[in-house]
């Protein structure tokens, strides 16, 4: 993690900027939370709050890339398996998924004027916090199925792509086509969707 905590810092201050600019588009502390406009305003904050916590997951794709020539080399020597790669990274990214969410929750929840409930800001925390983990896995694994920067770029946008069109927001799950809709409901981003809207 000390070798790579600029990269820990820079998303921090990212997430801290596009917190305080999100806080600023979806200023709502006022607005009433009965009407259908309403309504939109506050699903579509909703979106791009899970959007920004799913591609800060994509740092994940250069990192495990440059890990990997040392994990061939030492699973070809038969030196160390491959969940002691794995399960390392997963657990010290625990810590740094709580602090993301952390920032980007604490900064945005009341001023955007979602429902003071304590258990609902609790709710969003958490299902952030998974979702976060969520796309910081499918990156990792990504990444190690493509081998290579370029293309491990290329599916993990796409692989955005995909995640985003079949999530419930974009396209509704009436609009998805018929021989489309099991993309539906195994997106992950749905059921994030379904959670935080509920």
């Amino acid at each position: 993690m000390k070798r790579n905590s600029f990269v820990y810092i820079f998303k921090c201050m990212q997430l801290t900027v596009m917190a305080l600019i999100t806080m600023t588009l979806f200023f709502r502390t006022e607005m009433h939370k009965d009407s259908v406009q309403g309504g939109r305003i506050y699903m579509g904050a909703l979106f791009f709050g899970m959007t920004m916590i799913m591609f800060n997951g994509m740092s994940e794709l250069s990192m495990t890339i440059s890990k990997l020539p040392v994990f061939y080399k030492q699973r070809d020597l038969l030196f160390f398996p491959s969940w002691a790669y794995a399960l390392p990274s997963w657990i010290l990214k625990i810590p740094i998924t709580f602090l993301e969410v952390s920032i980007w929750v604490f900064i945005t929840y009341y001023v955007i004027g979602f429902d003071p409930n304590a258990e609902r800001f609790f709710r969003q925390y958490l299902i952030l916090v998974l979702t976060n983990q969520m796309a910081s896995g499918l990156f990792r694994s990504i990444a190690a199925i493509g081998r290579n920067m370029i293309v491990a770029n290329t599916f993990g946008s796409f692989a955005l792509l995909v995640l985003f069109a079949l999530g419930g927001f974009v396209l509704s799950r009436e609009d998805i086509k018929g021989w489309w809709i099991w993309g539906y409901w195994i997106s992950p981003m749905m059921y994030g969707q379904k959670c935080i809207d509920g």
